[in-house]
């Protein structure tokens, strides 16, 4: 059991979503027929409370977290707690409450898997391509600088070149993300990882290495468990219970009435700590939102591989943007036109 304190929260503050994407199930479970927003008030209180076990950063998540009525409130308090915070967004919402939620997202992530309209669209089961290119308009104009959030399956994986082309001439990162193993059956391919591999060293493109040699090496064990999900991240659900030992294969859910830092230091807690990559449920898990601040507790090649791609990210999102704008080396026409060009240089028989 580690003795470093947890890193990030995943708040889900709605299980609710208007997509109905053909990787994911949370729009579709039984268990969450009866979603509800999670409350303001539970919200401010464990904000507070997370921060004083040690929390750096709050992942607003759902669903899609731009449904909350709140969704305003909730980041500004995180970032006058002193969080940094995160959201990701299929972009259907984006448009009408940016200006709104200018400045307070650190981490803001546009869901993007393909530059033709037809493939996205169908992967995202809704029309919302043309509200991503809209999205990145909207948001350059106000000074933002979201990343591209490219979910990658054996399905779409040929679209990494022009998507991580549209990445360099807008100056954004291209978050490449594979697919983890999941009810709906979508996967990535180890052959597929390899291709992907071409591309890490393109700029303003982020592969983190360290996922791919999970899978390559099958996994978790359960034997010499590599996961740290519950000693790196908090779960909360909207009806504002702790899930433990992770939101995927959440084995008990913890009601906290106020007393999160109680439910923390709970010797239910402790066993769960010293079982977390153990249980029967955890060999062969992949699961990218976990590993990824996993990786941060424990000094091997999979967290300096980690740290590696950590760094290339911070220097395309705050030093090489910067430079490139300077030298009017990005582009400043709308992403739509652009995504033409690149469209007609990479698929011309669709031109």
């Amino acid at each position: 059991m580690t003795l470093l304190r947890p890193l990030l929260l995943h708040y889900f503050i709605t299980f609710r979503c208007n997509c109905r994407c053909s990787f994911c199930d949370i729009w579709n479970a039984d268990r969450y027929d009866q979603t509800i927003f999670a409350d303001i008030k539970d919200v401010e209180q464990n904000l507070i409370e997370a921060k004083k076990l040690g929390v750096k950063f709050v992942d607003f998540t759902g669903g899609e977290p731009l449904l909350h009525p709140h969704i305003r409130t909730f980041l500004k308090l995180a970032r006058k707690l002193g969080y940094r915070t995160s959201v990701t967004t299929n972009c259907l919402l984006y448009p009408q409450i940016a200006e709104s939620i200018k400045g307070q997202v650190d981490f803001l992530h546009f869901s993007l898997d393909s530059l033709i309209e037809s493939q996205h669209d169908e992967i995202r089961n809704k029309k919302a391509f043309v509200s991503v290119l809209t999205s990145i308009d909207t948001a350059r104009a106000l000074g933002e600088k979201p990343d591209l959030l490219f979910t990658v399956t054996d399905i779409n994986v040929k679209q990494t070149g022009p998507l991580s082309e549209l990445a360099k001439r807008l100056g954004l990162l291209l978050l490449v993300n594979p697919v983890f193993t999941n009810s709906r059956g979508l996967e990535i391919s180890l052959q597929n990882l390899k291709f992907l591999e071409r591309f890490q060293y393109k700029p303003y493109v982020y592969i983190n290495k360290a996922f791919h040699r999970l899978r390559g090496n099958g996994g978790n064990s359960i034997q010499k468990p590599r996961c740290r999900a519950v000693d790196s991240t908090l779960v909360i659900s909207p009806d504002n219970h702790l899930l433990l030992p992770c939101f995927h294969f959440c084995q008990i859910k913890k009601a906290i009435n106020g007393d999160l830092s109680g439910i923390y230091n709970s010797e239910k807690l402790r066993e769960y700590k010293n079982r977390q990559g153990r249980f029967d449920f955890c060999e062969r898990c992949m699961l990218n939102c976990y590993f990824d601040p996993s990786f941060v507790y424990k000094c091997d090649v999979y967290f300096l591989e980690s740290l590696f791609a950590k760094a290339r990210y911070v220097y395309y999102k705050h030093i090489r943007r910067m430079a490139d704008s300077l030298f009017g080396r990005l582009e400043n026409r709308p992403a739509l036109q652009i995504v033409k060009e690149i469209n007609s240089k990479y698929f011309p028989e669709n031109s």
